[in-house]
């Protein structure tokens, strides 16, 4: 009966962390989904380079030469001005040159910045240099959109990071509960081996290896059922897989694992620890 008893104890131990590790897995996808999401969202920031009308198509080359040597740049395309009247003329479904007798587009180079140099400092300082280059008329871009969509990051980045923290926080304690109780039912053994002069050491390491495999088992399986989780939902919508980088998902499922580890093996270290420095009448009374 009590090796039944033990045998459910260990099983509902099981179990219980691996289920604490996926709930953490799902939210260290979640934030690297988001954190996919914010850097599409910064890298679509587009910044317009307006060249006067009198420019040489060689100078407006070298300008855009000069802008792709920046580090903060992620890429640039130069837009004659017979091409931005082709793409005007499309989107109108008409001909400017028809209605106005002549082109009113000018040329461009649209600049992308790598996604953590989107900011508005970043943006203002690019700007204030490009527009003193030679043939630069006006350097346009929608600052009021972009203080919006770095100020929802923010907030977005801040709630998420303070629910991981809480979450994070509420496994540990979960997790060092189910290590205690398993550990409870031997807190008598711990102190009969403390009596007849083992070392504190030598009564630990069962115990922490023991929990150091619950935490990778329990790890191990919570990453599989995170990967049937991310497979099942690609297929349904396989547009959020590329929201999921591959190194970000490896990253997470060690993460999770390690997470299980070394928290099972720490919580079994304080548990013993505890038990150990009760006095015998004390172990009657918790």
């Amino acid at each position: 009966m009590k090796k039944r008893a033990f045998k459910v104890q260990t099983i509902s131990v099981y179990i219980s962390t691996t289920l604490v590790l996926l709930l953490l897995g799902i939210m260290g996808i979640m934030y690297t989904g988001a954190r996919s999401l914010s850097k599409g969202m910064q890298q679509n920031i587009v910044m317009s380079v307006v060249i006067g009308g009198n420019t040489p198509e060689a100078d407006i080359l070298k300008l855009k030469k000069e802008i792709d040597s920046d580090s903060r740049v992620l890429k640039s395309v130069y837009i004659s001005k017979e091409q931005a009247l082709a793409e005007e003329s499309i989107a109108l479904q008409a001909d400017p040159v028809e209605i106005l007798g002549y082109n009113p587009y000018e040329a461009s180079v649209e600049i992308t910045l790598k996604h953590e140099f989107s900011t508005s400092e970043q943006l203002a300082e690019l700007s204030a240099g490009l527009a003193k280059k030679k043939g630069v008329k006006e350097v346009l871009y929608q600052k009021e959109l972009i203080d919006t969509i770095n100020s929802n990051i923010n907030r977005a980045g801040v709630a998420m990071m303070a629910l991981f923290v809480m979450l994070t926080l509420i496994s540990w304690s979960l997790i060092g509960n189910l290590v205690r109780l398993s550990i409870y039912s031997k807190r008598f053994i711990l102190h009969t081996m403390k009596l007849v002069g083992a070392t504190w050491g030598f009564i630990r390491r069962p115990f922490i290896i023991k929990n150091m495999w619950i935490g990778l088992i329990s790890g191990i399986i919570a990453n599989m059922l995170l990967a049937a989780g991310i497979y099942l939902l690609g297929e349904k919508e396989p547009a959020i897989l590329a929201l999921l980088p591959l190194k970000e998902l490896i990253f997470t499922g060690v993460a999770v694992i390690l997470f299980g580890v070394i928290i099972c093996t720490l919580c079994a270290f304080l548990s013993v620890n505890s038990f150990l420095r009760m006095r015998r009448n004390d172990l009657y009374f918790i």
